[in-house]
């Protein structure tokens, strides 16, 4: 079963990298937290094809990492042998190894939570960049954060399945 699973992983991988590729958009569902407090488990990402020329440091990107994708900001871009990027996410310590130019997919262009549109920003607030640091390095304050997060989402959707109870009622 692990193997069949491993497969339709790859396969949707491989799907959503052709669509960036060919200058579509992709919506993919936010799973980690190296992010916070920018993007939260369940946020709702839509991912549009880019020209590298449009890319700077501070947009939200998808990137290609071997057999698997991840959301990281980028930090700025280096070499001389082509264009490499370096990116991270918000509540992690420290620098993501460099990626070819290639393998950044595409780049967030809204955040979906709660149902409202978010635009990104390319620009962390103070307080975002506090709320990051404490996150990165107390596991306490993230795991803390997490529940609440989800705790919230719980108690919404049950709000949302209790009014649509009550409306097929009549």
């Amino acid at each position: 079963m692990q193997a069949t699973t491993e497969f339709r992983e790859q396969q949707k991988l491989e799907l959503a990298a052709s669509l960036l590729r060919s200058g579509g958009r992709v919506r993919i569902k936010a799973l980690g937290a190296s992010m916070l407090p920018t993007l939260w488990p369940g946020d709702l990402l839509t991912i549009e094809n880019h020209a590298r020329r449009e890319l700077s440091a501070g947009d939200i990107v998808l990137v290609l990492r071997g057999e698997h994708i991840l959301v990281h900001r980028l930090i700025r871009s280096m070499g001389q042998d082509g264009p490499r990027w370096i990116t991270r996410g918000d509540a992690m310590p420290q620098n993501d190894p460099s990626v070819a130019d290639p393998d950044v997919l595409g780049r967030v262009s809204c955040i979906y939570r709660k149902n409202r549109a978010i635009a990104p920003s390319r620009q962390l607030s103070l307080l975002n960049r506090a709320v990051g640091w404490l996150l990165c390095h107390s596991a306490s304050a993230r795991n803390l954060a997490l529940r609440i997060h989800w705790w919230r989402q719980e108690r919404a959707e049950s709000r949302t399945a209790r009014i649509a109870d009550m409306a097929q009622r009549g």
